[in-house]
Protein backbone atom coordinates (compact mmCIF):
# COMPACT_ATOMS: atom_id res chain seq x y z
CA UNK A 1 0.00 0.00 0.00
CA UNK A 2 2.81 2.32 0.94
CA UNK A 3 3.91 2.27 -2.88
CA UNK A 4 0.87 3.47 -4.12
CA UNK A 5 1.23 6.73 -2.12
CA UNK A 6 4.68 6.84 -2.98
CA UNK A 7 3.93 6.37 -6.40
CA UNK A 8 1.22 9.47 -6.58
CA UNK A 9 4.35 11.63 -4.54
CA UNK A 10 6.79 10.63 -7.56
CA UNK A 11 4.48 11.83 -9.93
CA UNK A 12 3.42 15.19 -7.96
CA UNK A 13 -0.51 14.28 -8.10
CA UNK A 14 -1.11 17.88 -6.59
CA UNK A 15 0.78 19.36 -9.33
CA UNK A 16 -0.86 17.57 -11.78
CA UNK A 17 -4.46 18.37 -10.31
CA UNK A 18 -3.05 22.07 -10.84
CA UNK A 19 -2.14 21.34 -14.76
CA UNK A 20 -5.66 19.79 -15.63
CA UNK A 21 -7.60 22.62 -13.61
CA UNK A 22 -5.40 25.28 -14.94
CA UNK A 23 -6.69 23.35 -18.80
CA UNK A 24 -10.25 23.50 -17.75
CA UNK A 25 -10.80 26.55 -16.28
CA UNK A 26 -8.46 28.27 -19.37
CA UNK A 27 -11.81 26.65 -21.52
CA UNK A 28 -14.54 27.55 -19.12
CA UNK A 29 -13.18 30.54 -17.67
CA UNK A 30 -12.03 32.50 -20.45
CA UNK A 31 -13.14 30.34 -23.80
CA UNK A 32 -16.43 29.46 -23.26
CA UNK A 33 -17.65 32.96 -21.65
CA UNK A 34 -16.02 34.74 -24.52
CA UNK A 35 -18.10 32.21 -27.28
CA UNK A 36 -21.01 32.72 -24.88
CA UNK A 37 -20.95 36.50 -25.00
CA UNK A 38 -21.08 36.74 -28.89
CA UNK A 39 -24.24 34.03 -28.90
CA UNK A 40 -21.63 30.91 -29.78
CA UNK A 41 -20.72 27.79 -28.02
CA UNK A 42 -17.36 25.70 -27.74
CA UNK A 43 -15.94 23.84 -30.51
CA UNK A 44 -14.21 21.49 -29.28
CA UNK A 45 -16.60 17.99 -27.69
CA UNK A 46 -16.05 17.26 -23.80
CA UNK A 47 -14.99 13.84 -24.25
CA UNK A 48 -12.19 15.55 -26.85
CA UNK A 49 -11.00 18.03 -24.22
CA UNK A 50 -10.70 15.38 -21.64
CA UNK A 51 -8.82 13.53 -23.43
CA UNK A 52 -6.56 16.24 -23.96
CA UNK A 53 -6.24 17.31 -20.54
CA UNK A 54 -5.39 13.65 -19.74
CA UNK A 55 -2.68 13.16 -22.17
CA UNK A 56 -1.15 16.40 -20.75
CA UNK A 57 -0.94 15.30 -17.50
CA UNK A 58 0.35 11.54 -18.35
CA UNK A 59 3.27 13.08 -20.06
CA UNK A 60 3.87 15.93 -16.86
CA UNK A 61 3.50 12.41 -14.93
CA UNK A 62 6.36 11.04 -17.14
CA UNK A 63 8.13 13.91 -16.57
CA UNK A 64 8.63 13.67 -13.42
CA UNK A 65 9.31 10.65 -12.68
CA UNK A 66 12.27 10.44 -15.44
CA UNK A 67 13.31 14.16 -13.83
CA UNK A 68 13.11 11.90 -10.15
CA UNK A 69 14.82 9.16 -11.51
CA UNK A 70 18.20 10.83 -12.74
CA UNK A 71 18.32 12.98 -10.01
CA UNK A 72 18.96 10.16 -7.38
CA UNK A 73 21.64 11.52 -6.28
CA UNK A 74 21.33 14.92 -5.98
CA UNK A 75 17.57 14.60 -4.39
CA UNK A 76 20.07 12.30 -1.47
CA UNK A 77 21.39 15.65 -0.80
CA UNK A 78 19.06 17.62 -1.11
CA UNK A 79 16.28 16.45 0.02
CA UNK A 80 16.57 12.85 1.15
CA UNK A 81 13.27 12.54 2.81
CA UNK A 82 11.19 12.98 -0.04
CA UNK A 83 13.16 10.19 -2.27
CA UNK A 84 10.98 7.68 -3.78
CA UNK A 85 12.96 6.06 -6.37
CA UNK A 86 15.82 3.79 -4.81
CA UNK A 87 13.57 3.53 -1.69
CA UNK A 88 10.11 1.96 -2.15
CA UNK A 89 10.11 2.46 -6.30
CA UNK A 90 13.27 0.27 -7.62
CA UNK A 91 14.74 2.41 -10.64
CA UNK A 92 13.98 -0.20 -12.93
CA UNK A 93 10.33 -0.09 -12.10
CA UNK A 94 10.74 3.74 -12.32
CA UNK A 95 12.09 3.57 -15.90
CA UNK A 96 9.39 1.40 -16.93
CA UNK A 97 6.28 3.62 -15.48
CA UNK A 98 7.84 6.47 -17.38
CA UNK A 99 7.55 4.90 -20.68
CA UNK A 100 4.66 3.28 -20.20
CA UNK A 101 2.62 6.54 -18.65
CA UNK A 102 4.50 8.51 -21.77
CA UNK A 103 3.17 5.92 -24.33
CA UNK A 104 -0.53 5.95 -22.98
CA UNK A 105 -0.17 9.97 -23.12
CA UNK A 106 1.44 10.34 -26.45
CA UNK A 107 -1.35 7.87 -27.69
CA UNK A 108 -4.21 9.84 -26.61
CA UNK A 109 -2.54 12.83 -28.00
CA UNK A 110 -2.27 11.41 -31.06
CA UNK A 111 -5.51 10.63 -31.06
CA UNK A 112 -7.25 13.76 -30.23
CA UNK A 113 -4.83 14.96 -32.94
CA UNK A 114 -6.31 13.10 -35.75
CA UNK A 115 -10.11 13.20 -34.54
CA UNK A 116 -9.77 17.07 -34.81
CA UNK A 117 -8.26 16.83 -38.36
CA UNK A 118 -4.71 18.17 -37.04
CA UNK A 119 -2.30 15.63 -36.72
CA UNK A 120 0.75 17.87 -36.73
CA UNK A 121 -0.81 18.76 -33.31
CA UNK A 122 0.70 15.69 -31.64
CA UNK A 123 3.73 17.91 -31.80
CA UNK A 124 2.99 19.71 -28.89
CA UNK A 125 3.16 16.59 -27.20
CA UNK A 126 6.03 15.22 -28.73
CA UNK A 127 8.35 17.90 -28.37
CA UNK A 128 7.39 18.60 -24.56
CA UNK A 129 7.94 14.22 -23.94
CA UNK A 130 11.47 14.82 -25.63
CA UNK A 131 12.31 18.10 -23.78
CA UNK A 132 11.48 16.92 -20.47
CA UNK A 133 13.34 13.56 -21.38
CA UNK A 134 16.75 15.99 -22.16
CA UNK A 135 15.81 18.50 -19.12
CA UNK A 136 16.37 15.53 -16.51
CA UNK A 137 19.60 13.85 -18.76
CA UNK A 138 21.76 17.64 -19.46
CA UNK A 139 19.61 20.57 -19.89
CA UNK A 140 18.81 21.49 -16.14
CA UNK A 141 22.55 21.30 -15.49
CA UNK A 142 23.49 24.03 -18.39
CA UNK A 143 22.80 27.99 -16.81
CA UNK A 144 19.42 29.04 -17.55
CA UNK A 145 18.70 26.38 -20.71
CA UNK A 146 16.38 24.30 -17.99
CA UNK A 147 15.02 27.18 -16.40
CA UNK A 148 13.66 28.03 -19.80
CA UNK A 149 12.42 25.04 -21.00
CA UNK A 150 10.70 24.19 -17.83
CA UNK A 151 9.44 27.38 -17.40
CA UNK A 152 8.46 27.18 -21.54
CA UNK A 153 6.51 24.19 -20.76
CA UNK A 154 4.53 24.98 -18.20
CA UNK A 155 3.19 28.20 -20.22
CA UNK A 156 2.28 25.48 -22.92
CA UNK A 157 -0.20 24.07 -20.56
CA UNK A 158 -2.78 27.00 -20.89
CA UNK A 159 -1.51 27.88 -24.65
CA UNK A 160 -2.56 24.09 -26.10
CA UNK A 161 -6.08 24.83 -24.02
CA UNK A 162 -6.92 27.85 -25.79
CA UNK A 163 -5.02 26.79 -29.40
CA UNK A 164 -6.77 23.18 -29.75
CA UNK A 165 -10.40 24.88 -29.34
CA UNK A 166 -9.16 28.01 -32.10
CA UNK A 167 -8.07 25.67 -34.56
CA UNK A 168 -11.40 23.90 -34.87
CA UNK A 169 -13.35 27.22 -34.62
CA UNK A 170 -10.77 28.07 -37.44
CA UNK A 171 -12.15 24.60 -39.20
CA UNK A 172 -15.77 25.91 -38.45
CA UNK A 173 -15.04 29.13 -40.30
CA UNK A 174 -13.33 27.85 -42.95
CA UNK A 175 -16.22 25.47 -43.77
CA UNK A 176 -18.92 28.24 -43.90
CA UNK A 177 -16.96 30.20 -45.42
CA UNK A 178 -17.38 27.88 -48.08
CA UNK A 179 -20.88 28.17 -48.57
CA UNK A 180 -22.39 30.93 -50.48
CA UNK A 181 -24.41 33.81 -48.82
CA UNK A 182 -24.34 31.54 -45.76
CA UNK A 183 -26.95 33.44 -43.41
CA UNK A 184 -24.79 32.72 -39.77
CA UNK A 185 -21.93 33.44 -41.59
CA UNK A 186 -23.60 37.51 -42.55
CA UNK A 187 -24.98 37.53 -39.01
CA UNK A 188 -22.20 36.08 -36.88
CA UNK A 189 -18.42 36.55 -38.44
CA UNK A 190 -17.53 39.90 -36.68
CA UNK A 191 -18.85 38.30 -33.61
CA UNK A 192 -16.69 34.91 -34.17
CA UNK A 193 -13.33 36.94 -35.33
CA UNK A 194 -13.67 39.50 -32.24
CA UNK A 195 -13.90 36.28 -30.20
CA UNK A 196 -10.89 34.53 -31.68
CA UNK A 197 -9.12 37.79 -31.27
CA UNK A 198 -10.01 38.23 -27.58
CA UNK A 199 -9.55 34.55 -26.90
CA UNK A 200 -5.90 34.47 -28.07
CA UNK A 201 -5.18 37.78 -26.22
CA UNK A 202 -6.27 36.15 -22.99
CA UNK A 203 -4.39 32.86 -23.87
CA UNK A 204 -1.30 34.38 -24.57
CA UNK A 205 -1.44 36.46 -21.46
CA UNK A 206 -2.26 33.42 -18.84
CA UNK A 207 0.83 31.63 -20.95
CA UNK A 208 2.99 34.28 -20.74
CA UNK A 209 2.55 35.05 -16.52
CA UNK A 210 2.86 31.29 -16.42
CA UNK A 211 6.19 31.61 -18.11
CA UNK A 212 7.52 34.30 -15.81
CA UNK A 213 6.58 32.98 -12.87
CA UNK A 214 7.77 29.74 -13.65
CA UNK A 215 10.66 30.85 -14.54
CA UNK A 216 12.13 33.17 -11.00
CA UNK A 217 10.66 29.48 -9.77
CA UNK A 218 12.74 27.55 -11.06
CA UNK A 219 16.17 30.18 -10.49
CA UNK A 220 14.68 30.42 -6.76
CA UNK A 221 15.06 26.46 -6.65
CA UNK A 222 18.63 26.31 -7.92
CA UNK A 223 19.47 28.14 -5.14
CA UNK A 224 17.55 26.28 -2.33
CA UNK A 225 19.25 22.96 -4.37
CA UNK A 226 22.28 24.60 -4.96
CA UNK A 227 24.51 22.35 -2.46
CA UNK A 228 23.08 18.93 -4.35
CA UNK A 229 23.44 20.89 -7.79
CA UNK A 230 27.33 21.40 -6.87
CA UNK A 231 28.28 18.50 -5.75
CA UNK A 232 27.59 16.51 -8.71
CA UNK A 233 28.19 19.10 -11.53
CA UNK A 234 25.31 21.09 -12.14
CA UNK A 235 26.14 24.94 -14.24
CA UNK A 236 23.25 25.90 -12.60
CA UNK A 237 22.80 30.14 -13.10
CA UNK A 238 23.67 30.02 -8.55
CA UNK A 239 26.55 27.75 -9.58
CA UNK A 240 28.37 29.80 -12.32
CA UNK A 241 27.52 33.46 -11.22
CA UNK A 242 27.02 32.92 -7.27
CA UNK A 243 24.01 33.55 -4.96
CA UNK A 244 24.18 37.14 -5.47
CA UNK A 245 24.21 37.50 -9.62
CA UNK A 246 21.10 34.67 -9.52
CA UNK A 247 18.83 36.87 -6.77
CA UNK A 248 19.51 39.92 -8.82
CA UNK A 249 18.20 37.71 -12.48
CA UNK A 250 14.96 36.46 -10.32
CA UNK A 251 14.72 39.96 -8.99
CA UNK A 252 14.58 41.57 -12.74
CA UNK A 253 12.56 38.85 -13.81
CA UNK A 254 9.97 39.75 -11.19
CA UNK A 255 9.90 43.59 -11.97
CA UNK A 256 9.24 42.45 -15.51
CA UNK A 257 5.92 40.27 -14.53
CA UNK A 258 5.12 43.00 -12.36
CA UNK A 259 5.21 45.90 -14.75
CA UNK A 260 3.17 43.20 -16.76
CA UNK A 261 0.64 42.70 -14.32
CA UNK A 262 0.29 46.45 -13.76
CA UNK A 263 -0.45 46.90 -17.23
CA UNK A 264 -3.68 44.81 -16.76
CA UNK A 265 -4.53 46.33 -13.91
CA UNK A 266 -4.27 50.07 -15.52
CA UNK A 267 -6.84 48.24 -18.18
CA UNK A 268 -8.80 47.10 -15.42
CA UNK A 269 -8.74 50.75 -13.99
CA UNK A 270 -10.05 52.54 -17.30
CA UNK A 271 -12.54 49.78 -17.45
CA UNK A 272 -13.77 50.74 -13.52
CA UNK A 273 -13.99 47.40 -12.77
CA UNK A 274 -13.26 46.96 -9.21
CA UNK A 275 -13.35 43.76 -8.38
CA UNK A 276 -11.07 42.12 -10.75
CA UNK A 277 -8.24 45.39 -9.55
CA UNK A 278 -8.72 44.62 -6.17
CA UNK A 279 -8.40 40.75 -6.91
CA UNK A 280 -5.21 41.45 -8.83
CA UNK A 281 -3.59 43.93 -6.28
CA UNK A 282 -4.27 41.97 -3.49
CA UNK A 283 -3.70 38.48 -4.28
CA UNK A 284 -0.92 38.84 -7.13
CA UNK A 285 0.51 42.41 -7.02
CA UNK A 286 1.09 42.37 -3.42
CA UNK A 287 2.67 39.19 -3.35
CA UNK A 288 4.88 39.91 -5.88
CA UNK A 289 6.89 42.80 -4.24
CA UNK A 290 6.74 40.30 -1.13
CA UNK A 291 8.79 37.85 -3.18
CA UNK A 292 10.59 40.61 -5.03
CA UNK A 293 11.92 41.91 -1.56
CA UNK A 294 12.82 38.75 0.20
CA UNK A 295 14.10 37.52 -2.54
CA UNK A 296 17.47 40.23 -2.10
CA UNK A 297 17.16 39.16 1.71
CA UNK A 298 16.53 35.13 1.91
CA UNK A 299 20.25 33.71 2.88
CA UNK A 300 18.58 30.22 4.15
CA UNK A 301 17.16 27.65 2.30
CA UNK A 302 14.18 27.39 4.19
CA UNK A 303 13.83 31.44 3.14
CA UNK A 304 13.84 29.85 -0.77
CA UNK A 305 11.59 27.24 0.20
CA UNK A 306 9.04 29.76 1.09
CA UNK A 307 9.48 32.08 -1.86
CA UNK A 308 9.24 29.09 -4.24
CA UNK A 309 6.09 28.04 -2.48
CA UNK A 310 4.08 31.62 -2.98
CA UNK A 311 4.48 31.53 -6.47
CA UNK A 312 2.71 28.33 -6.62
CA UNK A 313 0.30 30.36 -4.32
CA UNK A 314 0.55 33.20 -6.60
CA UNK A 315 -0.15 30.97 -9.71
CA UNK A 316 -3.26 29.35 -8.41
CA UNK A 317 -4.91 33.00 -7.78
CA UNK A 318 -3.72 33.68 -10.76
CA UNK A 319 -5.82 30.39 -12.34
CA UNK A 320 -8.93 30.93 -10.22
CA UNK A 321 -9.19 34.09 -11.57
CA UNK A 322 -10.80 32.46 -14.72
CA UNK A 323 -13.47 32.26 -12.02
CA UNK A 324 -14.43 36.07 -11.93
CA UNK A 325 -14.25 36.47 -15.53
CA UNK A 326 -17.22 33.02 -16.20
CA UNK A 327 -19.20 35.03 -13.22
CA UNK A 328 -18.97 38.79 -14.36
Amino acid sequence: MNWIIDFFRLIRWPNLLVIALTQYTIRFGIIYPFLNQAGLDLYLDEFTFFLLVVATVLIAAAGYIINDYFDVKIDYLNKPKQMVIGKSIHRRHAMLLHIFINLIGLSLAAYVALRINHPMLILFQLVSAALLWYYSVSFKKQVLTGNIIIASLTALVPFTAGYYEVAVMFDYLADITGQPENPFLIENLSSLLFSIKYLLYWVVGYSAFAFLLTFIREIIKDMEDIEGDQAFGGKTLPIVFGIEKAKIVAQLITVVTLLCILFVEAIQLMAKDWISLAYFVVLITAPLIWIWYHIGTAKEKKHYFIISQLIKVIMLFGILYTILIYIF
